[in-house]
């Protein structure tokens, strides 16, 4: 999981999400800004270990119960899309 995160474990959080998800539901992370425009404001380059990387959250979600359907990684904004896995 990643080094720097808002969410002190990751995986728990999503593992609880899938479990209190309706089977229609739908799991949508977003930020106004992408990957690369958050960690040039930071003073960093991208990190291929960062949780928010397409590989790395498609793995964290399969794991955890969810299924990536759309994933955005543009200047403008950062956008996944999840739904529980059946």
């Amino acid at each position: 999981m990643p080094r720097e995160s808002t969410l002190p474990d990751p995986a728990a959080a999503l593992r609880e999400w899938a479990r209190v998800t309706a089977a229609d539901g739908v799991l949508l992370l977003f930020h106004p800004s992408g990957r690369a425009e958050r960690a040039a404001r930071h003073g960093r380059s991208l990190d291929p270990d960062d949780l928010l990387a397409e590989d790395n959250l498609r793995r964290a979600l399969g794991t955890t119960g969810w299924h990536l359907e759309e994933y955005e990684d543009a200047a403008g904004h950062f956008l996944a899309r999840a739904v529980p896995r059946g």
